[in-house]
């Protein structure tokens, strides 16, 4: 027995599907698209100065990284400039992170526009961190907003929650440029937690915290949501970040620290994309994303800007630098005996670049130096009454 009624409403509930569909189709076609340049770095590890590379040129360096960074910015002036963390220990100017806050003021007069915590922020405790918060405050320099969503002070630790809430540390910030709202939060790894033991930290698994985070930036309007990850990739286009994307819908880009690869093509893990531009400010990373605002993307520009020694070195930052060198002096190589550019010793022998180290192990001109000064520390220690020591084992 036919059922005419039936029929006639199945075929029209199938029309109006077929033009729903057409109709978002068009819809999506339609859409405005637009277009969003982010500057990154991660892991810079206080490289104010430009170092000697193998060779024989020069990379990184605050000093030419803020000149690209200021290139940039003149050809897309709607640039986001974000940081992955670990913008700490790495040179002698980590000696005064708690008391001068060098890292964060010169992010700051870098133009950056956010960054957030890695391990090594946390290498002089909860108690370092809260006087380098305190010191950045106090400087009266600009610095940039610190954004941590899963990594935070126990509820007991008052001071640490003082200067976290005085210098305005928050799970995220919306930030408006060029008619779009941008959603912007930070997130530590579980390696990069296990890699800061003494950090005095609550830790909450960054899948968690990423829905929660997406969550609150969709609720507040955000068009556009970055997640500055101190995490990691592994290079092989896996890891926590990697992972991280699989589970989180709704975040457009990971800028992934933490493990120092670099990604010479972002990572696309369904709508988002995954970038590193290695560390010690060897590169600034562009990122170009043209997106529309059902998560469609297409990547119209990544390059890895090269911080050598073609780029000229930017005044403000030279004389920035300049300035806390007599404090790296005063408050710590004074009581050495040592002046910021002496050279302690040289070398006749060539060492090894760490980049041509394989899984083997063998012996080494630097792994003996080392092993022999461990000899020679025994020795010291001991004295007369010195037992020789046998051999000495250096882990590379």
């Amino acid at each position: 027995m036919h059922h005419p009624i039936r029929i006639r409403a199945l075929r029209l509930g199938l029309a109006a599907c077929l033009l729903a569909g057409a109709l978002a189709g068009l819809a999506s076609a339609n859409a405005p698209t637009y277009e969003t340049t982010i500057l990154f770095t991660h892991d810079t590890h206080d490289h104010f100065l430009p170092m000697p590379d193998e060779e024989g040129g020069e990379y990184g360096g605050y000093t030419r990284l803020a000149t690209l960074i200021q290139q940039e910015r003149a050809a897309h002036p709607d640039a986001l400039v974000l940081d992955a963390g670990d913008f700490s220990m790495g040179s002698l100017f980590q000696t005064i992170y708690a008391s001068e806050a060098p890292e964060l003021r010169a992010l700051g007069a870098m133009g950056y526009d956010a960054t957030t915590l890695g391990n090594h922020e946390f290498d002089y405790r909860a108690r370092g961190l809260a006087e380098m918060l305190n010191a950045a405050v106090d400087s009266g320099d600009p610095v940039p907003p610190i954004v941590q969503a899963n990594y935070k002070p126990p509820e007991e630790d008052a001071d640490t929650w003082a200067a976290w809430d005085r210098y305005g540390i928050g799970d995220y910030l919306i930030l408006e440029r060029g008619g779009v709202r941008y959603g912007i939060f930070g997130l530590m790894g579980e390696e990069a937690d296990s890699n800061a033991p003494m950090s005095g930290m609550e830790f909450e698994p960054i899948a968690d915290a990423a829905e929660r985070t997406v969550a609150a930036l969709e609720e507040a309007g955000a068009d556009f949501i970055i997640c500055l990850s101190h995490s990691g990739t592994d290079g092989r286009g896996k890891g926590e970040d990697y992972e991280l994307a699989r589970a989180v819908d709704g975040i457009d880009v990971i800028l992934s620290g933490h493990t120092h690869t670099t990604l010479d093509e972002p990572l696309r893990v369904g709508d988002t994309l995954i970038v590193s531009c290695g560390e010690y400010t060897a590169n600034l990373g562009v990122l170009t994303v043209e997106w529309k605002p059902n998560g469609e993307k297409t990547v119209a520009d990544y390059r890895l800007l090269p911080v050598d020694e073609t780029v000229a070195e930017d005044p403000d930052l030279v004389a920035l630098a300049a300035s806390f060198r007599p404090l790296v002096e005063e408050q710590y190589l004074d009581d050495y005996g040592v002046g910021f550019d002496e050279v302690l010793a040289t070398s006749p022998f060539a060492f090894t670049p760490i980049g041509q180290f394989g899984a083997e192990h063998r012996e080494d001109t630097l792994g003996s130096l080392i092993a022999d000064s461990y000899v020679y520390a025994v020795q010291q220690a001991e004295g007369a009454d010195y037992v020789p020591v046998d051999f000495a084992v250096v882990a590379a």
